[in-house]
């Protein structure tokens, strides 16, 4: 274990070439690929080998094989480098001047996670693991994951860790409650299968819809959606708490009708992304549709923030979901 995180480390001197500027996007791009490096794309199309400059899209894994590393950069601020025989999933990638985010779900293997320290203040980086999450703020630190165990080393600032018993006190999962027609989730780096009442959703899936289908889906105990036909979204996080529920969806297509109940209003953070901006939500009924790559939000009861949808758009009419 010792000498893999060492390991880890000596590499990260070549991560410079991962911190040049970028323009603000939502996927990752690769900075280094030695070796056998491939990507498994999210909802589960063929993986692929990647090679510097690809695109790494939120929901996809990556995985090295043996004497085999890859560096990814996530933000214009901050970087991976993922060492041989390792899968890592970009759950979330927000690169922003204000508020810059990057969730990585390491299911086997190590990495080494750089942040710029003037990023401090700003950056919420965080990597997964199943022993816990560490959250770091302007520092070099690497994880590991050793059988089915999560390991961190910290070189520089600091890195908080959140155990994983805590989270099973919070599941950090949602529950489907009715489905009509066909609707499928496909988990993070798995084949896509039928949703049915009773299913439980994991954080990093794609939910779909068919034509004249919908779901409809608990995600914490105060919040819940119901996806319309041909509708398609990533479950980016859903933490159930008490002072400080978070639910993320990022809607590629389709309509997503949303309740976050009026008496969690200042405690829920729930965040509809879209391609046009992200709508906040704080005790409200409201729907939010995708339509020719553009995100459009109506609202019923409640206070509903759009940060910062086109405000030249005009909605389109009502569907039926």
């Amino acid at each position: 274990m010792k000498y893999l995180i060492v390991i880890v480390f000596l590499a990260l001197g070549g991560m410079g070439v991962a911190m040049a500027a970028g323009e603000a996007a939502s996927t990752g791009t690769v900075s280094v690929a030695v070796g056998k490096v491939t990507l498994l794309p999210m909802g589960g199309a063929a993986e692929t080998p990647l090679k510097v400059g690809d695109a790494v899209p939120v929901g996809s894994t990556v995985k090295t094989g043996a004497a085999s590393r890859a560096v990814i950069k996530t933000t214009k601020q901050s970087a991976v480098r993922i060492a041989e025989n390792s899968q890592a999933v970009f759950m979330d990638l927000v690169d922003s001047d204000t508020a810059p985010k990057v969730l990585v779900d390491l299911k086997s293997g190590s990495l080494g996670a750089l942040i710029q320290p003037q990023a401090q203040s700003t950056m919420d980086f965080k990597v997964k693991t199943p022993s816990g999450i560490a959250a770091a703020r302007g520092t070099m630190f690497a994880v590991a994951v050793e059988d089915g165990k999560g390991f961190v080393k910290v070189e520089h600032g600091k890195v908080d860790v959140t155990p994983a018993n805590v989270k099973k006190q919070q599941p950090q999962m949602g529950k489907v409650n009715a489905v009509t027609g066909s609707a499928t989730e496909t988990p993070a780096g798995q084949a896509a299968h039928p949703l049915k009442e009773g299913d439980i959703i994991a954080v990093g899936s794609t939910l779909k819809t068919g034509a004249d289908s919908s779901a409809t889906i608990t995600m914490t105990t105060t919040s819940a959606i119901r996806l319309g036909a041909n509708a398609e979204a990533v479950v980016a996080e859903i933490v159930e708490s008490k002072e400080e529920p978070r639910v993320l969806l990022d809607l590629k297509n389709g309509t997503i009708g949303a309740l976050v109940k009026p008496e969690t209003s200042g405690k829920m953070d729930f965040k509809i992304k879209t391609p046009s901006g992200t709508a906040v939500a704080k005790g409200a009924f409201y729907s939010v549709s995708v339509e020719n790559g553009k995100g459009y939000v109506q609202t019923k009861d409640g206070e509903v923030v759009i940060v910062p949808l086109d405000a030249a758009s005009t909605p389109p009419a009502p569907k039926k979901q």
